[in-house]
């Protein structure tokens, strides 16, 4: 008999759900919102949206997860700087090209107040941010930026926003002093660094020195000397960086963290007055639920990963006396990512080939066969990560030898 248990189980809904997605006591697949007793049965809520005269598929949204996950951002952030003694504030920044409904923003700028911000990558992601940001919020200015989009960040300033214009490339620069002349305004300014670490994953290449945007170590140097020339070295206040995107490995992202915090330290020394540090995104979503370095995955927990971006600026401040600075993170992935469900109607069933119990192999079969048994006969909950690799290393044996005529089609099929 099936029982709620094989159901949770077999679907993993404890590691990739977070505490919003169970197994109803009627086997129905529920969303809790909050993560506490309160819970909604998907399956009626699609029969009352049909009854409704909608078809399937349909989109549904939960304002109240986009709520939880800004919440559970700013507390892990709130706890990481208490464990460390860590004087600077901290602001969840959210990029709205992860999603740029208007709900979806209205909603998460609601959720987490003044320690909420808004990202743009482009003037009409900027022109949206002007007109969704509550009056003193913290706005960042990233992307390609051309005279418009300069003078219109400078106008968010004049509009009583905290808006940071991020330096990415040395031919903004002529641009800002430019525009901030011609309207009068002395504007905030931030400089992103491209980093040499490079962490893994699908998009590595949105991190390190081969990343679209930043400035190499002499360019920042360039900048320092621009921004003095121009007359804009006190408006520099940002460091901005971009560890990379859905970052599997808590390793690369302490190695990222360390490198942006000695960034800081030399900024300062220059004489720089950096007050805030935005290590951008990275914060990666464990979609698959195994708890692991796959693409589709993450090795750490939120407050693993709050620690660590704490811990790096704190022991670099530490070690040599420099002020702590405000921190910024833009997680947009982390928040959004569970709040929204596909529904759609089940047309079809279809068992993956060979899902069936495999049989003993005999003594004569091939020895990848029997090899691949072996794995299967030591499988447990304590060795299954450790079983599925040794199991990928026979089964690309098992193609190699096919390919080359040693192993027939039943072995193969095997």
């Amino acid at each position: 008999m099936w029982t709620l248990a094989q159901a949770r189980s077999t679907y993993a809904l404890e590691h990739w759900g977070e505490g919003y997605f169970d197994v109803g006591e009627d086997g129905h697949l529920v969303v809790r919102p909050r993560r506490d007793g309160r819970s909604l049965d998907l399956h009626e809520v699609a029969t009352r949206l049909r009854g409704a005269g909608l078809s399937l598929p349909v989109l549904v949204r939960f304002d109240d997860i986009l709520h939880d996950r800004v919440e559970a951002l700013i507390h892990a952030f709130g706890a990481a700087r208490e464990r460390f003694g860590y004087r600077g504030s901290y602001t969840a920044v959210y990029p709205i090209k992860v999603n740029q409904q208007r709900r979806v923003v209205e909603r998460i700028v609601a959720s987490g107040g003044a320690d909420v911000g808004l990202e743009a990558g482009s003037k009409p992601e900027l022109m949206a941010v002007l007109a969704a940001a509550p009056p003193g919020a913290t706005v960042i200015c990233n992307g390609y930026k051309d005279r418009q989009y300069i003078r219109l960040a400078l106008i968010g300033r004049r509009m009583g926003l905290d808006v940071h214009i991020v330096i990415e490339k040395l031919s903004e620069l002529p641009l800002i002093a430019e525009a901030a002349r011609a309207l009068g305004i002395r504007p905030r300014l931030g400089l992103r660094v491209r980093l040499a670490s490079l962490a893994g994953g699908k998009w590595q290449n949105t991190g390190g020195e081969k990343s679209k945007f930043g400035l190499h170590a002499r360019q920042v140097l360039a900048a320092a000397e621009g921004l003095r020339e121009a007359g804009l070295a006190d408006c520099l206040r940002l460091l901005h960086c971009h560890l990379g995107s859905q970052l599997a490995n808590i390793r690369d992202i302490q190695r990222g963290l360390h490198e942006a915090a000695r960034y800081y330290g030399e900024l300062r020394r220059l004489g720089l007055p950096v007050e805030a540090v935005d290590v951008g995104g990275g914060l990666g979503v464990d979609y698959e639920g195994t708890g692991s370095r796959s693409d589709c995955s993450v090795n750490y927990s939120l407050e693993e990963y709050a620690n660590n971006v704490v811990q790096a600026l704190a022991e670099v401040c530490e070690r040599e006396h420099l002020p702590q600075p405000a921190l910024l993170t833009e997680s947009g992935r982390a928040m959004t990512a569970h709040h929204a469900v596909l529904v759609t109607n089940v047309i079809d069933i279809e068992h993956a080939p060979g899902s069936g119990a495999p049989e003993r192999p005999a003594e004569d079969d091939p020895a990848v066969v029997r090899h691949l048994w072996q794995v299967l006969e030591r499988v447990s909950a304590r060795t299954a990560l450790e079983c599925h690799h040794d199991a990928e290393h026979w089964l690309a044996e098992a193609r190699a030898l096919y390919l080359h005529g040693v192993l027939d089609l039943p072995a193969r099929a095997r």
